[in-house]
C-alpha cells in the first residue's frame, strides 16, 4: 500500500508542477493585459479620424494633405475617413466618434445649426479657415448647346445632394439669379458632388455643381468628354461684376450666407474667364477632442503651413494670414481659442461673436 501511494505522489510532482507553471504565465498574462489597457488609452497613441468627402473630391485631397502634415510634425497621428460628406461624417463628429473635419464653411455652418437638411451638430468646433473656394455655379459638358443659365431651362439638373447642401444651394442660388426656380428644370438626385459630375459624364444630366478646376473628379471628366462653364449670372461678363445689382447680389447671399462674386480665371474646364463666387474653406474639430491636441494641431499648421502647399493647389492660400477667422461662423474650439489668444489675434468681437454661437445650443 505504501508503495503504491508513493507512486501516485511521484505521477502528481510533474502535474503540479505543469499546473504551477500554467498558473504563474495566466498571471503574467493577466498583468500585461490590464497595462496595454492602460496604455490604449493614452491620447498620445490615439489615431485620430479626419472626415472628408468622397476619393476624388479636394476635400479628400485636402484632408490627406493636412492629415500627412500634421502626423509629419506633430506626436498626433491622423488618419482620413471618406464619406459622402458631412452629412456622413458630421453627426459622428457630433458623438466624438471621428475628431476632425474639413468642408465648406456655409455647409459647416447649416451643420453646426442643424439647418438645411443637416441634423444639428452642436459639438462642432472651428479650428482654421483655408482657402477660398470659387465655382461657376453649374458645370454642363462642352458637346451641349447649353450656353447660359437660360438655356438649363427643361434641362435634368443635379440637385438633391445629401452630403452636400451647399452644392444644391449653389445651384439654387444660380436659377435665382437667372429669374428661375427648380420648377424651371428637371431636379436628379444624386449620392454626392462626385456622382453629380460622373452624371453630368454619362450624360445622365444636362448640368452639375460645378467643382474647381483642380478637383480630380473635375479633371477626370473634363479629359473624358470635356466639360465647360457658363457665367454665374447670364448677359453679365467679367468686366461688369462691379456692376451686378444689390437685389442680385441679396438673392443669392439669401441663399448661401457669406458668399461673394468674383471671377474666375481660364484653367481646366474653364476655358475663359468666368463670373462666380467664392467662399472659403475650414478645417474643424469635436468638442470631445482634448484642448492639448486641438492647441497641437493649429500650432502645428502654423508652423509647418508651407509643407501643405505643394501637396494641393488648394492649400497655396492656406497661411497664417488666412487661418484666423475674425467672424466665425462655427465656435471656435477652446484649444483653438487658447492658441490665438497666445497669438493677439483674439479680441472682444471675436469673443463676443463666439458666446453667442455657444448661447445658440
Amino acid at each position: 500500500m505504501i508503495l503504491h501511494s508513493t507512486k501516485r505522489v511521484i505521477r502528481l510532482v510533474p502535474i503540479l508542477l505543469i499546473l504551477g507553471l500554467i498558473t504563474a504565465c495566466s498571471g503574467g498574462s493577466s498583468t500585461s493585459n490590464e497595462d496595454n489597457n492602460s496604455n490604449s488609452s493614452d491620447s498620445s497613441d490615439e489615431t485620430l479620424s479626419i472626415g472628408t468627402t468622397p476619393v476624388g473630391v479636394s476635400y479628400n485631397s485636402v484632408g490627406n494633405g493636412l492629415a500627412k502634415v500634421i502626423s509629419n510634425n506633430s506626436s498626433l497621428k491622423l488618419s482620413v475617413k471618406p464619406s459622402n460628406g458631412l452629412s456622413a461624417w458630421g453627426p459622428q463628429l457630433d458623438k466624438g466618434t471621428i475628431q476632425l473635419g474639413v468642408g465648406s464653411a456655409p455647409d459647416l455652418a447649416w451643420g453646426f445649426h442643424g439647418q438645411n437638411g443637416y441634423s444639428e451638430m452642436k459639438n462642432m468646433r472651428a479650428l482654421v479657415r483655408g482657402n477660398y473656394l470659387s465655382v461657376t455655379g453649374i458645370a454642363v459638358r462642352e458637346d451641349s448647346d447649353i450656353e447660359s443659365v437660360a438655356d438649363l431651362k427643361g434641362k435634368k439638373i443635379a440637385g438633391d445632394y445629401p452630403g452636400s447642401a451647399i452644392a444644391k444651394l449653389i445651384t439654387e442660388a444660380v436659377l435665382e439669379a437667372n429669374g428661375m426656380d427648380w420648377d424651371d428644370v428637371t431636379e436628379v438626385p444624386v449620392a454626392s458632388t462626385k456622382a453629380g459630375i460622373d452624371a453630368l459624364r454619362d450624360n445622365k444630366v444636362d448640368g452639375a455643381f460645378a467643382l474647381t478646376p483642380t478637383t480630380p473628379v473635375m479633371e477626370d471628366a473634363h479629359n473624358s468628354v470635356g466639360l465647360k462653364a457658363i457665367d454665374f449670372i447670364d448677359n453679365t461678363s467679367p468686366e461688369d461684376i462691379d456692376e451686378i445689382p444689390q437685389e442680385v447680389i441679396d438673392q443669392v447671399t439669401e441663399v448661401v450666407p457669406g458668399v461673394r462674386f468674383n471671377v474666375s480665371e481660364p484653367k481646366g474646364y474653364i476655358g475663359e474667364k468666368t463670373v462666380s463666387v467664392e467662399y472659403p474653406s475650414q478645417m474643424v474639430a469635436s468638442s470631445h477632442l482634448s484642448d492639448d491636441a486641438v492647441y497641437e494641431i493649429v500650432e502645428t499648421l502654423w508652423s509647418n503651413y508651407e509643407e501643405l502647399q505643394p501637396i494641393h493647389a488648394w492649400f497655396q492660400t492656406w497661411s497664417t494670414d488666412q487661418f484666423f477667422d475674425p467672424n466665425p461662423t462655427v465656435p471656435y474650439h477652446s484649444g483653438a481659442v487658447k492658441f490665438f489668444k497666445d497669438k493677439d489675434l483674439w479680441n472682444d468681437e471675436v469673443d463676443e461673436i463666439q458666446q453667442e454661437l455657444l448661447a445658440d445650443q
